[in-house]
């Protein structure tokens, strides 16, 4: 999501602790960037906020130290890890800063100051110019992981169509890691978007798949039901076990392929579009919402 209202979500997570990773920046200039950039967030948020470097991370807010860190170590740096297991090639060349506060109140007076932004949303949302996650923490972790996920990709796929974007960000609201003891996967899970996407299809009134693909307006009318298609088009082809040789394949075909057209006929050989619209929608259906 970026800078669009986005509703609650919560992320679930078995209790993780990512291992030691292959050095991100072997020359330092990122981290020297990483320090830079904290001693501006530091002087910007004054001393009731603590500030973490992790590379390419710089986390701050009004928590902490122990708090920050326990933030990066169980969430954000196994995320990070898994979702360059599964999708993402390229690394962050530049820091990534991520705002964390812990309340409502916190959180929209910081948005306030910090960017004179009001009532963008309240539980988060990502700057993609400046790289940077400001996020209410008192809604779940939910929301981070959706911000994270556009912020890794920008520098993977950066001209990603909306609806795999938002579909790949908003799979990460809900969900949890999986080991298969050669690291770590991201899992999404079934959430809040199911039960309104359901009662539009039941309706009638859902688009085809050949439709999202091609919508140039992903974010004009109808985005709720958009982003909600996107997700379980991208939870449904998880399942199927063809997402992550998806998302590689339409990124390196991009220029030649650049609704993914081509790319999933190639993964669902057996199956045309039309066919694979209706198998989406059966499955879909079948599956029971959230309480």
């Amino acid at each position: 999501m970026r800078n669009s209202l986005l509703p609650g979500h919560f992320g679930e997570w078995a209790q993780y602790t990512a291992a030691p990773a292959e050095p991100l920046d072997p020359s330092g200039l990122l981290e020297r960037e990483c320090d830079r950039r904290a001693d501006q967030w530091s002087e910007r948020l004054g001393t009731d906020c603590a500030v973490l470097v992790r590379t390419p991370f710089v986390l701050a807010g009004d928590f902490s130290e122990a708090e920050l860190e326990e933030l990066h170590e169980q969430t954000i740096q196994p995320a990070m890890q898994a979702m360059h297991r599964s999708y993402f090639d390229i690394e962050p060349s530049e820091p990534v800063s991520v705002l964390v506060f812990r309340g409502e109140l916190s959180y929209e007076q910081h948005c306030e100051r910090l960017f004179g932004e009001r009532g963008i949303s309240i539980y988060g949302y990502y700057k993609p110019k400046q790289r940077t996650l400001v996020l209410n923490l008192g809604t779940g972790k939910g929301t981070l992981l959706h911000e994270l996920t556009h912020a890794l990709a920008d520098f993977d796929f950066q001209e990603m169509p909306d609806w795999l974007n938002e579909g790949l960000a908003s799979l990460h609201e809900q969900s949890r890691f999986r080991d298969t003891g050669d690291g770590p996967w991201i899992e999404g899970l079934v959430n809040w978007r199911l039960k309104g996407l359901q009662e539009v299809a039941a309706a009638g009134q859902l688009g085809s798949l050949r439709q999202l693909l091609e919508n140039p307006q992903f974010r004009g009318h109808g985005e709720g039901t958009n982003y909600a298609q996107a997700r379980y088009f991208c939870l449904f082809m998880q399942q199927q076990g063809v997402l992550a040789a998806f998302y590689r394949a339409f990124r390196d075909r991009y220029s030649d392929d650049p609704r993914g057209m081509r790319t999933l006929a190639e993964v669902f050989p057996a199956t045309d579009l039309d066919e694979l619209d209706r198998e989406f929608k059966r499955w879909m259906l079948s599956l029971k919402p959230v309480e």
